[in-house]
């Protein structure tokens, strides 16, 4: 049950051509690098209740520090997106000591991957309570993403209205956003390559 306590991922998605370029504006504008990693996250999903239909996500990623090489793994479960304007939505997360142990918790409970894995090498920037992740993602390209978590629905559009305020200072407006998840846009890009076979 949602309180006002549950955090809530006020973020907006961006294409980017240059990561080098946008790299570069990001530290121009006061924004420092707080690490890098490597990123694999596979998603899950049950014939008994389709997450993908009622907008929600469940997944295990792993996360590896490219500059100290240590690997962690965390639990996310995201709910529906919240506006028409931006992929908010509330986010629940926990460490994981052993992936493995949840990975047969949900086998027994039939929530089985989903095909698609993503996988991105991420640069992660911050400025006051702003994160901006630069990414690479395999299979699609390069993306930028801007990020507040607020404590309850109430603070949504005050954070996204400080995230618009960050995007125009990089030279972005909303119609250069995307709400597709990179889950679905590897989908439909592995869908319309089946289909071309």
């Amino acid at each position: 049950m949602r309180n006002e306590y549950t955090p809530v991922e006020v973020e907006v998605k961006i294409p980017v051509c240059s990561l080098e370029d946008t790299i570069k504006r990001l530290e121009q504008d006061g924004f420092c690098l707080a690490g890098t990693c490597r990123e694999e996250d596979v998603y899950y999903n049950s014939a008994h209740y389709d997450l993908r239909e009622h907008d929600k996500a469940l997944r295990i990623r792993r996360v590896t520090d490219l500059d100290t090489g240590k690997t962690r793994a965390e639990f996310n479960c995201k709910g529906p997106k919240l506006d028409q304007v931006s992929v908010s939505r509330m986010e629940l997360e926990m460490h994981l000591e052993t992936p493995e142990i949840l990975e047969r918790i949900l086998e027994e409970l039939t929530f089985l991957p989903v095909p698609c894995a993503v996988r991105k090498t991420r640069f992660t920037y911050t400025r006051g309570r702003v994160t901006v992740a630069v990414d690479r993602v395999e299979g699609l390209g390069n993306y930028l993403e801007l990020e507040i978590i607020g404590q309850g629905e109430e603070q949504r559009p005050a954070c996204l209205k400080e995230i618009e305020a960050v995007m125009k200072e990089l030279g972005y407006e909303q119609k250069d956003t995307i709400r597709t998840s990179y889950l679905s846009m590897l989908q439909k890009k592995e869908e319309g390559e089946v289909q071309k076979k």
